[in-house]
């Protein structure tokens, strides 16, 4: 049962509008798109985004009548720059649904091709790889995989598994490295009819996967999502669950076949997807926020959406000098080279740390990114690299670094002068330093969560910290670093704050924290419990106002649902940015107890 809204007492619902920023919509136009030999339009089928030390790589599915995968990239997830064929084998006709995994130095991209025999119709999965995400790509086996629409998700634990349509449900194989695979395995996960577009990611300690149905030329093409505690087997839909993405009717129709990217701001998931473009198809993103363990989409959307949130600070390095956006701690040679990558190359002994640290802080709850691969290291036992994080000054600071000669990564925290135990935590065998890797830091509260190239490895409790600025660190190494982040948004909870499309659906939960007449988290005038699927509702507040940010469509009228249980009358009250009014007060007459759901459709 869906549980949107809990009315106690008195109350008033507040809607934002954005002052401003709205810019982009769907569908999204990008350059050089693919077409027929004849002309006519094909677009961008079955998108899948990467992002890589800062930067957004766009591959979509090939025409049939061409060989060759055509990317693209971005900075924001918006503004596209066509890169050119970034594989052009012959095999690589029609190539369908491309996507692309980055590993230790190499990129591997997966795609369903025809197979070898003459005059087949029949497709299976060969793996191209390449050092660069634009290419060129290389054939590196024949076909291993029947059927399409491979996705490759790698665990916490660097074991990789490789999805892909099965007997009308999604298949699962194990695989020992990016080019053998195992048997498969059924995940469950299954649409009446045909199913397939499988894409996965772990959230919170559990695994959900994203899968269309239906065909790709029907109207009602969909996305449906399905979780589970394993990433093999078990992948069950929500209960009552309706499709994530859906519209049937009108222009804008043909919704499917997504991949899942985070957002610029470090925290934020946006759900790309296609669209019939009538004909070909266009690329489409939407925002992802959860409740819970509850996924949703807002969206589909075709008018003016916010861009994607910026990171409160950033770095790519484009320049000859530091700047005043840095500052050295503990010597060390930093520069900048080439004009995009910054670097330390003074070795020493292990009493020779070096630290750079932005002149930027952040607050207490923050995430992180850093980007990093050694060029040289020197003769003591431990030489490392990597990230500093909550530097308040030299005896309080968190780091997080990448141990060469020991194959792991090591975190220390540095509190009031006196240092944690350091924790070290063993890396996937024959990892590569000198490739460029990530590390990401995110804070909530007293709990930081280390993760290496996308992997949790480290989740540890530190008091006492928080707020403070970042940097990069080097203890008897010669180091690269490259892109470098942070933003004051972790675990998701820029959902809380993000416009939601009206027509659409609101959370209840989903109230702008700073809107509100406490104006920090989850106040003290307000209750929030769970409910029976895993999801949030607000159980209970004192009188006062809820604020939700929206984003209106276009003018007019509109209908309002609210789903609300009351063991006594309450009231409500609509008004629009703290000021105008848009409804009298009005009566929710008591359903029966605080546990009895009930829908008020009209507000007069």
């Amino acid at each position: 049962m869906k549980k949107w809204l809990t009315g106690l007492l008195a109350f008033v619902l507040i809607m934002s509008f954005p002052a401003s920023g709205l810019a982009y919509s769907n569908p999204q136009i990008v350059p050089d798109s693919w077409r027929w030999d004849t002309g006519v339009f094909y677009g961008e089928g079955d998108p899948f985004i990467l992002k890589f030390n800062g930067v957004y790589y766009l591959y979509t599915s090939t025409v049939d009548d061409k060989p060759g995968v055509k990317v693209w990239s971005s900075e924001d997830l918006v503004h596209w720059e066509y890169r050119g064929l970034c594989a052009t084998e012959p095999v690589t006709k029609g190539a369908y649904a491309p996507e692309v995994v980055y590993w230790n130095g190499d990129f591997y991209m997966y795609t369903a091709l025809l197979r070898d025999e003459p005059g087949t119709t029949q497709r299976g999965h060969r793996v191209l790889k390449s050092s660069s995400p634009t290419g060129p790509f290389t054939a590196q086996t024949g076909n291993k995989v029947n059927g399409i629409d491979g996705d490759v998700f790698i665990g916490d634990d660097g074991q990789w598994y490789f999805y892909s349509t099965g007997n009308g449900n999604i298949d699962v194989r194990l695989m020992s490295d990016p080019y053998t695979f195992g048997e498969k395995l059924n995940t469950g996960a299954v649409m009446n009819g045909w199913t397939e577009g499988p894409t996965v990611i772990k959230r919170n300690g559990k695994y959900y996967m994203t899968y269309t149905g239906n065909h790709v030329w029907s109207d009602a093409y969909r996305v449906d999502y399905a979780s589970s505690s394993s990433p093999v087997t078990g992948y069950v839909p929500a209960t009552s669950q309706n499709s994530i993405l859906l519209d049937a009717e009108g222009d804008h129709v043909g919704l499917g076949h997504n991949s899942i990217v985070r957002g610029p701001d470090l925290d934020s998931d946006y759900m790309v997807y296609h669209s019939h473009a009538k004909p070909g198809r266009n690329l489409n993103l939407d925002r992802i926020v959860w409740n819970g363990d509850k996924m949703l989409v807002l969206g589909p959307t075709t008018s003016e959406q916010p861009d994607p949130a910026m990171p409160e600070f950033s770095d790519r390095f484009q320049r000859n000098g530091l700047g005043d956006d840095w500052k050295a701690v503990g010597g060390g040679n930093w520069g900048i080279q080439d004009g995009s990558t910054l670097y330390q190359d003074a070795m020493g002994g292990p009493e020779q740390s070096h630290m750079l640290l932005s002149q930027r802080a952040t607050d207490d709850n923050f995430t992180a990114e850093f980007n990093l691969k050694q060029v040289e290291q020197g003769t003591s036992a431990n030489p490392l690299m990597g990230a500093v994080f909550s530097f308040k000054n030299e005896k309080n600071y968190g780091v997080a670094v990448l141990n060469r000669n020991q194959n792991r990564l090591e975190t220390v925290f540095r509190v009031d002068g006196k240092d944690t135990e350091r924790v070290t935590t063993p890396l996937p065998v024959g990892y590569d330093y000198t490739k460029w890797h990530q590390i990401r830091v995110e804070n909530e509260g007293s709990d930081y969560r280390i993760y290496v190239d996308g992997m949790l490895k480290q989740s540890r409790s530190v008091e006492r910290l928080g707020k403070g600025k970042i940097g990069y660190t080097t203890t008897d190494s010669h180091a690269d670093f490259g892109y470098v982040a942070f933003s004051n948004k972790v675990g998701g909870n820029s959902g809380n704050a993000a416009y939601k499309p009206i027509p659409g659906e609101i959370q209840a939960v989903h109230f702008n924290p700073k809107g509100n007449d406490k104006s920090e988290g989850n106040a003290d005038h307000i209750t929030i419990s769970e409910a029976t699927y895993g999801d949030y509702y607000v159980s209970s507040f004192k009188k006062g106002n809820l604020t939700y940010n929206v984003n209106v469509s276009e003018a007019g009228t509109y209908d309002v649902l609210i789903r609300y249980a009351a063991a006594t009358d309450a009231r409500v009250k609509l008004e629009l940015d703290d000021s105008t009014e848009l409804t009298d007060n009005v009566r929710l007459p008591s359903t029966g107890g605080a546990d009895q759901w009930n829908n008020y459709r009209r507000l007069e």
